[in-house]
């Protein structure tokens, strides 16, 4: 399933504090496709649904679509931090790393 790094799960146990939802599952789901495949985004929800999985690691439980579990299997929830400041990463572990658009890229892809 997922894997979470212990930083990013100390940091998601912080926000659930900060905002009163210690119970509530972490999300994964499909944000959006483009030219370098699809993206993924995190939000909190109280309850899971008969279609998804649930798994948790480091004390933080989260929840996943069924339907996107082969597209999740392996990733990481990391979370990093820069010059600009600190936010959560998904890195697909099977993730094509071509390095190039492929057929059908739309005009505007930075990598073309």
């Amino acid at each position: 399933m997922v894997k979470i790094t212990e930083l990013a799960a100390q940091k998601i146990k912080e926000v659930l504090k900060e905002q009163n939802k210690e119970n509530a599952l972490l999300r994964l789901y499909l944000a959006g496709t483009g030219c370098s495949g699809p993206s993924f985004g995190m939000a909190l929800e109280e309850s899971k649904t008969e279609d998804d999985i649930l798994d948790e690691e480091h004390g933080v439980s989260v929840v996943i679509d069924i339907k996107l579990s082969t597209y999740l299997e392996g990733a990481t929830v990391d979370y990093v931090e820069t010059n600009l400041g600190g936010g959560f990463e998904i890195h697909r572990a099977n993730a094509d790393k071509g390095g190039s658009c492929g057929d059908g890229c739309c005009g505007s892809c930075g990598s073309c």
